[in-house]
C-alpha cells in the first residue's frame, strides 16, 4: 500500500464524521491533521468510532482482518499525544505490508 492510498482511507474515514465540516478535504491530504490529541478537532468517541471505520476500511483493502492499536505506533509518542494523519499512514502502510 502506497502512503496516498493509506491517507484517502484516513480521508474517507474522516469524512464519516465530518457532520459539522469540521475537515475538507484539502486538510485531510495535509499530513500534519492532528487525529488525537490536545489540537484534535474530535472527541474520544468520535476517534474510536474514526478508528473502527477505518480498522474496516483497511481490511476491506487488505483482504484481511487487520486492527489499530495506538501503542504500537512506531512514530507515536505517549508523552506527547499528537497523532497525525502521516504517523498513522505510515502505521497502516506496514501494517498491510506485514500482514
Amino acid at each position: 500500500m502506497k502512503e496516498e492510498r493509506a491517507l484517502e482511507l484516513i480521508a474517507a474515514s474522516l469524512a464519516t464524521l465530518d457532520d459539522n465540516e469540521r475537515f475538507t478535504q484539502d486538510d485531510v491530504i495535509l499530513e500534519n491533521v492532528i487525529l488525537l490529541g490536545v489540537e484534535s478537532p474530535l472527541d474520544s468517541i468520535e476517534f474510536v468510532g474514526f478508528v473502527t471505520d477505518l480498522e474496516e476500511r483497511i481490511s476491506v483493502e487488505a483482504d484481511k482482518d487487520l486492527y489499530l492499536v495506538v501503542n504500537e505506533i512506531e512514530q507515536f509518542n505517549i508523552n506527547e499525544l499528537n497523532l497525525t494523519a502521516a504517523t498513522l499512514a505510515k502505521h497502516i502502510i506496514k501494517l498491510v505490508d506485514e500482514s
